[in-house]
């Protein structure tokens, strides 16, 4: 019988050996097959040059001449939230322990 540190060395080794390696030889990095790769891409290749904006209509900011802007629902969140944190953070710097 065999002392227990040389049996889970062994153990050890044959178990690296097997998951780094299958039956067809080392493990590919990619699992993706190219033919099937280059379809997928052709696919999505019409999607992909569609326009992803609205044309420019000369307007500033889009609103038409004459309209009252209306906010949208994060706008006064994020102003008092990024100004609050802006004020907070020079009042810390201010009042910082000095250490020179």
């Amino acid at each position: 019988m065999q002392p227990l540190v040389r049996q889970s060395a062994r153990a050890l080794r044959s178990a690296a050996r097997t998951t780094t390696t299958t039956a067809t030889g080392p493990r590919p990095f990619s699992s993706t097959a190219g033919a099937s790769a280059a379809a997928a891409h052709d696919a999505h290749a019409e999607e992909a040059h569609e326009s992803q904006y609205d044309p420019p209509t000369g307007w500033l900011w889009g609103v038409k001449p004459g309209e009252k802007y209306e906010k949208e629902g994060w706008e006064n969140v994020m102003y008092w939230g990024f100004g609050g944190s802006v004020l907070v953070g020079v009042v810390g710097y201010a009042f910082k322990p000095d250490t020179s």
